[in-house]
């Protein structure tokens, strides 16, 4: 991503913008780790066909450019936590680990030795967890201070999460089963901090809610209506909270990053839109134009 390539914004347009409409148990505050440490603005684009990468900050929907460099082609995920980032190649096992602040990444470490094949791969503040639908096999670690150190493997998560994501303390996911005549769906949360996932709660619910993304303390869905995109708020700190909520509706996106307070709205042909999502509120913050197409990754930190 060049510089003059997202420098300004455009005037809002409603196309694009999120449409917004006027807890279970009650949030508490979030961990130590996540009161001492500094949030993260940090965000990476990456072009998997071809290794081309670019990094900038985005804190309080405003973006600012940092530096583009080129990675090892082929990365499948990406997972940033507060002050690191961990790239990974599901097919072929490959990764690397480096430090990830101001904007900046710097590679600390490679790998080839990763195990194949696993479905999502998400950051907490300090923390990442490797997740295997099909088996519903998992891994755990520390993911800071540009190192990742496994601490835990688990054998016994449920099968078929289809989304993931943490804020800087919790982990949410979501699944549907059933049929079509009888269809249900999950949402079940926990803890992710120290490089320990712990289960604390679930909430069954009569509807999807798609694709799942989170900010520092709050995390959004956006479940497919129609056309559009129908968009979810929920505080997410301390592994509870998780009660979603409807704020409206949007045009279709092909991926969305986030940062600590920020989300980055991407489709592939460039087109792009800045919010901020804090305590559980959702705010437009507007356009970004001339973007650059074909981002495969868009990761950024909590």
């Amino acid at each position: 991503m060049r510089k003059s390539l997202v420098a300004a914004l455009a005037t809002a347009t409603s196309a694009t913008a999120v449409l917004l409409a006027g807890p279970v148990t009650p949030a508490t505050a979030a961990s130590t780790y996540c009161n001492q440490t500094t949030p993260s603005t940090s965000i990476l684009f990456y072009k998997s066909g071809s290794g081309e990468a670019g990094t900038g900050t985005l804190s309080d929907g405003r973006w600012q450019y940092k530096s583009a460099f080129n990675l090892p082609a082929g990365y499948t995920h990406a997972a940033a936590s507060r002050d690191s980032l961990l790239l990974y190649d599901k097919n072929t096992g490959d990764g690397e680990v480096g430090t990830f602040t101001g904007g900046r990444y710097t590679r600390t470490r490679t790998f080839d030795n990763f195990s194949t094949g696993w479905t999502f791969v998400e950051a907490s503040g300090d923390s990442v967890i490797f997740y295997n639908g099909s088996t519903g096999y998992g891994v755990t670690g520390t993911l800071k201070n540009g190192t990742y150190r496994q601490v835990r493997t688990y054998s016994d998560f449920s099968t078929g999460w289809g989304t993931m994501a943490a804020s800087c303390d919790t982990l949410v996911a979501a699944a549907r089963h059933g049929s079509t005549e009888f269809p249900w769906s999950n949402v079940g949360y926990g803890t992710l901090q120290g490089g320990v996932y712990t289960d604390t709660g679930s909430i069954p619910r009569d509807d999807f809610l798609g694709q799942l993304t989170a900010t520092e303390d709050s995390v959004l869905s956006l479940a497919r209506a129609g056309d559009g995109l129908e968009f979810r708020v929920s505080e997410a700190t301390d592994g509870s909270g998780i009660d979603f909520r409807k704020i409206g509706t949007s045009g279709l996106w092909d991926k969305v990053g986030r940062t600590s307070n920020s989300l980055f709205f991407y489709k592939n042909d460039g087109t792009a839109w800045t919010s901020t999502l804090v305590n559980g509120n959702y705010t437009n913050v507007g356009p970004l134009p001339q973007v650059s197409s074909g981002w495969s990754l868009i990761e950024g930190g909590v």
